[in-house]
């Protein structure tokens, strides 16, 4: 049974140090930035699962001047200090758009990491808390960074594989850490492994085929060439085919172009496709090179040699992530769904490809699950997200 949410309630951040020498505060400047960074490649130095994300990219999602989720929302970074030493870091969120689309009032919290100290957690979520309580939000959630069109959750399942390519990592006892902070889950999100080569079951097949036939689907590759139209097309197509789900905010025309730029390099388009029925796009699929091959056992900078290895060794990475993959909901029901990852085995196959993950996918979504189960894909990974009511603003000190 799921422990009840307890109220997140704080004093304004940037209060003295409590008696363990234990204080939070907002990042304020450069080398405050530089410390938000920095925690986790410090404290997953040499751990040999995680994987360190490019720090480059790292330092663009947060730029506020960079990044366009900022133009329609807010964030502050915390700093957890322990005797002159940063030991956690948290973001709070305000993402008024996703309030907006779901009729809430909810802040999130996301880039949580911290130190085994139990201490320093309650404390992040608490100056979390209070900062999105003082924006007249009244629950708070996460972990998301910053938005669920972003890597979202806390790692529950699944510590002994190393994550594929934008999907978090952390210690096994981060769950305890945020129950011990007054937070209760909220949502789960699995990941599939689909290993490859695998014979799809021939019946399975035959079926798909046939249902394709019949609709008058055809799979096309997505065309790198013209990635403008093709943004734009996929921009539509993703914003209707999640328009109903758990969390889902729609891209604006600045963050999906922001996200198809930096993402166009890394997909494979020897599995990724558009759906089309009697010359329509009705869906499509995107699976992405697993950069973490190559990131893996690095120290997430680019230089003195990590450019070189990316630039060249990219076609030669033998894993893959779907990171999209949707159909309108007129046309499900078609086995759309199915005919995609038929083509990504068969592709994948061809392709020398080791295996595709799939996901994230909210528990609850038996449309996705069941394909993925019928062609022996198995759950290799879950994923949890947290929610706490805001409790009432702490009276202000003493004068």
């Amino acid at each position: 049974m799921a422990p009840t949410p307890s109220s997140v309630t704080a004093p304004p951040p940037g209060r003295a140090p409590g008696p363990d020498g234990l204080e939070v505060r907002p990042e304020r400047g450069r080398a405050d930035r530089r410390r938000f960074l920095a925690l986790p490649y410090r404290l997953y130095r040499d751990h040999p699962v995680w994987v360190p994300p490019l720090r480059l990219a790292e330092r663009a999602l947060t730029d506020r001047r960079r990044n366009p989720f900022f133009r329609h929302a807010r964030a502050e970074h915390f700093l957890a200090w322990r005797a002159g030493r940063v030991v956690g870091r948290i973001a709070a969120i305000d993402n008024p758009r996703h309030n907006e689309v779901h009729g809430e009032r909810v802040g999130f919290f996301g880039f949580f990491d911290v130190e085994p100290d139990p201490a320093a957690a309650r404390a992040l979520v608490a100056a979390a808390g209070a900062w999105c309580r003082a924006q007249g939000l009244t629950a708070l959630r996460g972990p998301v960074n910053y938005s669920t069109n972003d890597s979202c959750g806390v790692l529950v399942e699944g510590f002994e594989d190393r994550p594929l390519l934008l999907m978090p990592y952390n210690r096994p006892d981060y769950e305890a850490l945020l129950l011990g902070a007054g937070l209760a889950p909220v949502k789960d999100l699995v990941t599939y492994w689909i290993p490859n080569p695998h014979p799809i079951p021939p019946r399975f097949a035959r079926v798909v085929d046939r249902r394709a036939e019949r609709a008058g689907l055809r799979l096309r590759p997505i065309d790198l060439r013209r990635m403008s139209e093709e943004a734009a097309l996929l921009k539509d197509l993703y914003n209707r085919c999640w328009e109903r789900n758990w969390g889902f905010v729609p891209a604006t025309d600045a963050e999906f172009d922001h996200a198809a730029k930096d993402l166009a390099r890394l997909v494979d388009t020897r599995l990724s496709c558009i759906a089309e029925c009697a010359g329509r796009p009705v869906g499509f699929s995107v699976f992405l090179h697993d950069l973490n091959e190559l990131l893996h056992g690095t120290r997430g900078r680019l230089l003195p040699t990590l450019w070189w290895r990316l630039l060249t060794g990219l076609r030669r990475v033998r894993r893959g992530r779907c990171i999209l993959l949707g159909v309108v909901p007129e046309a499900r029901g078609l086995a759309i769904n199915e005919a995609f990852f038929v083509h990504a085995l068969r592709a994948g196959r061809d392709a020398g490809i080791v295996g595709v993950e799939a996901g994230w996918i909210l528990e609850e979504n038996q449309a996705m699950r069941k394909p993925l189960e019928a062609i022996g894909a198995w759950v290799n990974k879950r994923y949890r997200i947290y929610e706490a009511p805001l409790g009432p603003a702490a009276p202000p000190p003493p004068l």
